[in-house]
């Protein structure tokens, strides 16, 4: 009895849905602390709901990318494209997102409370309600961005003539 019980356990507690580092990236996987190979082409991944947090992807392409409500907190994404992606509602808190490019992506209600933006490129994204309460701004190209409703660096709100700059 003590035998079927203890298989019985072993096999509740080993049956978890959580993704291996190594396992192809999908919607709604766990691949916190993760280190994946730099310089991937990841154009058009399909991973809405997911768990990048604390993982690394050093100048990785996600262009095109659906990445809605996911979590990539205190990750590593330097020098990494995000043109065109749709972030919508993700949390990019405490993130290293130096000199990434996000031209025209979908950044509404992102939170980047936190984050390194040093030289990213903003230009013509959507970053309405987005959160830049305490990031790292420096040399950041907002060109053309729709900054209405964001939450600036000081924690003031851009008010509703907020195109390419924060007009409180």
């Amino acid at each position: 009895m003590k035998k079927l019980f203890f298989i019985i356990f072993f096999l509740i507690i080993s049956s978890n849905a959580n993704a291996g580092c190594d396992d192809p990236i999908a919607d709604g996987v766990d691949y916190s602390k993760c280190k994946f190979s730099d310089g991937q082409d990841l154009q058009g991944t399909f991973l809405p709901n997911s768990n990048l947090s604390f993982a690394s992807f050093i100048q990785v392409n996600f262009d095109k990318s659906i990445m809605m409500n996911s979590d990539l907190t205190f990750g590593t994404f330097s020098e990494s494209s995000f043109i065109r992606t749709n972030l919508y509602e993700s949390n990019l808190g405490g993130g290293n997102f130096e000199q990434s490019n996000f031209t025209s992506a979908n950044l509404t209600r992102v939170d980047f409370t936190g984050s390194t933006l040093i030289d990213a490129n903003f230009q013509n994204s959507n970053l309405m309600e987005a959160n830049f309460t305490s990031s790292n701004i420096l040399n950041a190209n907002f060109d053309g961005a729709n900054l209405i409703g964001a939450t600036w660096t000081m924690g003031e709100i851009c008010g509703p003539e907020s195109i390419g700059i924060c007009n409180k």
